[in-house]
């Protein structure tokens, strides 16, 4: 069973995504900070990571740099508010696998997309 962590500090949001994945046969763990979520990352072993950038404690790419500098290889997919282009190419240079604009993504659609993401080899 894949394990997905999400850190998102919209409690709704990140329930019903948790939700919607655990019906799709994922293990999922939500935390609703950045600190947490590399506690988390720390301690477990996850097959993806969904992130949002705008987190308290410490925010979405304060998260992404720890991992690298602590060479933690968890592919990374952002789901966030900020739409600028200087945010996905900074997310993106941190090894970023796909960036989702909260307002321009469905749910069901970003599970599809995790979905195909285990399936393709």
């Amino acid at each position: 069973m894949k394990r997905i962590l999400i850190i998102e500090d919209e409690k709704p949001l990140a329930k019903v995504l948790g939700l919607k994945l655990i019906r799709n046969g994922y293990q999922v763990t939500t935390v609703e900070n950045g600190e947490q979520g590399l506690h988390e990352l720390d301690t477990h072993k996850f097959d993806l990571l969904i992130l949002d950038i705008m987190t308290p404690k410490v925010g979405g790419f304060a998260v992404l740099e720890e991992m690298s500098a602590k060479n933690i290889n968890v592919p990374v997919i952002v789901v966030s508010n900020l739409s600028q282009h200087e945010d996905i190419k900074k997310a993106k240079s941190l090894g970023v696998k796909d960036y989702y604009v909260k307002a321009d993504i469905s749910l069901e659609s970003l599970v599809k997309n995790i979905n195909k993401l285990f399936s393709s080899p």
